[in-house]
């Protein structure tokens, strides 16, 4: 048994099942069953039956959440169904009227969310191949029995906004296929921010990951490591013969009034246009603009 509190992420083609904007109603999966991950590990049907018996929607002590990234101070809303079918484990949950949940319900609509992850603890498993032996694509271990603390919904930017990319660095080098689909996020994610009502701090982040994903893209395309940090001590010496790549010029030009503007670098992962009578905010690189 292991009394650790893990995290599990599940981006299949279960994820969100249905929303309801007008009664705040979304439907989906917070895991599924038979799926080998990362970890080698495989979650079998049967594994969440005591924790939902203890501790579900139905039981004497409803104690499992929704939670945004995983974090306690972000409820979604009230799982109103918890339950294991067939595919995985299944829910239905009422998201409060607060601006956290209206904003939620903007991007599920807008098919910016779509992954879920599990907090819980490994209560029982099958020992299927021990760390020695395990090569990647194996199953290490079959989970049987979890228990279930909360199920989170994955925005964009992920749990963690300070590094909501390390996943993603080496993965996309020249991989035009790979890139494209974090193109089309991105342009997703633009086209969200550009016509969407969703406050302001949901604004600032999504556009705080745009900014990271658009380094991705342009450095894998171009076969660069996507972190400055990534490097060895030797390489200090080759900076001399070596044209400096600058992500983030100190003047840029705005994708709406056309004009340049100063890159301040004040703002919070976008760039304001400075220039009068304009005032828009923008990702560099992108066409995209959201008028303030």
């Amino acid at each position: 048994m292991e009394n650790i509190y893990s995290y599990k992420d599940f981006s299949t083609s279960l994820g969100i099942k249905d929303v309801d904007g007008k009664k705040g109603i979304v439907t989906g999966y917070f895991s599924d069953f038979g799926t080998l991950d990362s970890d080698g590990d495989v979650i079998v049907k049967g594994a969440f039956t005591k924790t939902l018996s203890l501790n579900g929607v139905k039981s004497k002590n409803p104690r499992i959440k929704h939670l945004l990234n995983h974090s306690p101070t972000q409820p979604l809303g009230v799982l109103t169904e918890l339950k294991e079918d067939e595919k995985g484990l299944y829910y239905e949950s009422k998201i409060g009227n607060h601006n956290l949940g209206m904003d939620f319900i903007k991007m599920v609509e807008s098919d910016l969310i779509k992954e879920h992850s599990i907090g819980y603890q490994v209560k029982k498993f099958n020992q299927v191949k021990s760390r020695e032996d395990y090569n990647e694509g194996d199953v290490r271990r079959e989970l049987t029995e979890l228990k279930l603390w909360e199920g989170s919904s994955l925005t964009a930017w992920g749990a963690n906004p300070n590094t909501p990319l390390t996943g993603l660095k080496g993965q996309f080098l020249n991989n035009e296929i790979e890139i494209n689909k974090l193109v089309n996020q991105a342009e997703a994610i633009e086209e969200f921010c550009r016509n969407s009502k969703a406050t302001d701090e949901t604004i600032e982040q999504l556009l705080t990951y745009n900014k990271q994903l658009l380094k991705i893209i342009t450095d894998s395309r171009s076969g660069l490591p996507t972190s400055s940090q990534e490097h060895s001590e030797g390489d200090e010496e080759k900076k001399d013969d070596q044209p400096i790549v600058q992500t983030m010029p100190s003047v840029v030009e705005c994708p709406s009034c056309a004009r340049f503007t100063h890159n301040t670098q004040t703002e919070k992962g976008y760039i304001k246009c400075h220039r009068d009578g304009c005032g828009v905010q923008f990702v560099y690189g992108s066409k995209l603009f959201i008028k303030i």
